[in-house]
């Protein structure tokens, strides 16, 4: 059964001086607990209207909101249950719509945007739902933009990229577009060119289909006039690559920092602002009938009174309906999302409603076997991993803060040793090795550097104590800030 891969921790662990404050860590049986299912019968117009809904206490550590998209890869489609299974959920929604009726069965893309842990997992332009870093919600009308800068000899050259994942077809010519993993292990689009990036290095440069690297990214030109005389000729091997991307708030223009997005999930249209109906389906794009005007099963999420994530389903209805209905329950600001077959919710290890088709992509919240620790390093916020709580020790991410300090560091594979550079001081460590050098001496640690996820997690303390940093401990936010 599901859950029981969730382990119950019955201390309470404490940061104390590692973190020059003391800090109380939740048990993770109060993490189960900010997870609440509720359903309700509401009478609105004459009609009722089933609703069930999950509330979600985003402060609550032991818990992180994700998009997840087709094990195969962006395009794919998948079971709700398997999608459950391998994100490790205690609850989950059905996400964006996705062309659920396309017959080639590897085109199925989603329509709206997807970000996760800081970064683009899917480019759109949609009424959006936001978590974000300080554990917040919100709901706004957001656009992806990205730009592709390729560095040759010292000289920077700069173009748009369309998106991110996506693809518009074999004959639209022009098209410029960034593929992560998340699309799938290779790309093999016709009439273009492929540009290979390891390490934010050009290692290929190719009209035939190539492998997407483990440790790299695909850019795509197609083979327009504009793309072979002005771009291509400005790409060559071994150049720098970087993608920069952002967020833009629709209405009034403003710019979100995306390491400061932790998820985030585009549908519509948008039915709730601050208490009150908010419901235009032209201005946030819609057109069809089924979504403008028809009554059917509708899926949604949004924020309640208490500020927690409500993600649910509800009895055919229409998206005034919704709305009103939505109000009636307690939410203050919400939208839709995919519905019909695809509305499906499930929480605490119960399938509340099934999916009536496999699915492009779902919004989950994984229950972690760690509290996680958010890392701050001279105010750059380290999105792309967490620390976590072991025992008593907060192990992070050293990749993390020494990118972020300039430090200079090198794997050797054959003693499986890191080395670390700054300023005068030298470390040298090893994973599952409780003892490490600083400038020759060796020092033990309280617990013994791990590699997760094929990254090397290390000691707060110790980091900060081998390296001169200082830090500042946020509970609220589960934060440390690191200062060197």
């Amino acid at each position: 059964m599901r859950h029981r891969r969730y382990r119950t921790f019955t201390h309470i662990a404490m940061l104390g001086c590692m973190l020059s404050a003391v800090a109380i860590f939740p048990s993770s049986a109060s993490a189960l607990g900010t997870v609440q299912t509720k359903s309700q019968t509401v009478s609105h117009n004459g009609k009722s209207f089933t609703a069930q809904w999950v509330t979600v206490d985003l402060t609550d550590p032991y818990l992180r909101v994700k998009p997840v998209t087709a094990a195969e890869g962006i395009g794919h489609d998948e079971s709700f249950a398997s999608m459950l299974d391998r994100s490790h959920a205690i609850a989950g929604i059905n996400g964006t719509f996705f062309d659920a009726y396309e017959q080639n069965e590897a085109n199925r893309y989603p329509n709206g945007l997807l970000v996760s842990s800081g970064e683009i997992v899917h480019s759109g332009t949609n009424p959006a739902f936001l978590v974000n870093a300080d554990k917040t919600a919100s709901l706004q009308r957001m656009q992806t933009e990205q730009q592709i800068s390729v560095t040759h000899q010292g000289k920077a050259y700069k173009f748009a990229a369309w998106g991110v994942n996506k693809y518009w077809g074999d004959d639209v010519e022009d098209q410029v577009v960034w593929y992560t993993r998340d699309f799938g292990a290779s790309i093999g689009f016709p009439n273009s060119t492929k540009i290979v990036l390891r390490e934010g290095k050009v290692t290929n440069i190719t009209t035939d289909s190539v492998n997407m690297p483990e440790d790299g990214y695909v850019f795509l030109l197609g083979n327009s006039a504009n793309n072979r005389t002005h771009v291509l000729p400005n790409i060559h091997l071994g150049d720098s690559v970087q993608l920069v991307s952002a967020l833009h708030n629709e209405d009034n223009g403003s710019a979100v920092q995306l390491p400061t997005v932790d998820a985030a999930i585009g549908a519509g249209p948008h039915l709730l602002t601050n208490g009150v109906v908010d419901l235009d389906a032209q201005r946030d794009g819609f057109t069809d009938p089924k979504i403008t005007t028809s009554a059917n099963v509708r899926s949604f999420i949004g924020i309640d009174a208490s500020r927690q994530m409500v993600m649910g389903t509800l009895s055919t209805a229409t998206m005034a309906d919704m709305a009103e209905v939505l109000l009636k329950i307690g939410l203050t600001d919400a939208m839709n999302l995919d519905g019909g077959a695809s509305s499906s919710l499930y929480a605490n290890g119960t399938m509340l409603r099934s999916a009536g088709r496999e699915l492009s992509n779902a919004f989950v919240v994984e229950r972690l076997d760690h509290p996680q620790i958010q890392l701050e390093v001279n105010g750059q916020f380290v999105h792309e991993f967490r620390g976590y709580l072991l025992q008593e020790t907060s192990m992070v991410p050293f990749r993390g803060i020494l990118e972020r300090i300039g430090a200079k560091f090198q794997w050797q594979e054959a003693t499986r040793t890191l080395s670390v550079q700054y300023g005068s001081k030298q470390l040298e460590l090893q994973p599952d090795h409780a003892v490490m050098k600083v400038n020759g001496k060796s020092v033990t640690l309280p617990e013994a550097p791990t590699i997760k996820d094929g990254h090397i997690y290390m000691p707060l303390r110790a980091i900060m104590e081998s390296l001169g940093g200082k830090v500042q401990w946020d509970p609220s936010l589960y934060r440390a800030s690191l200062q060197f």
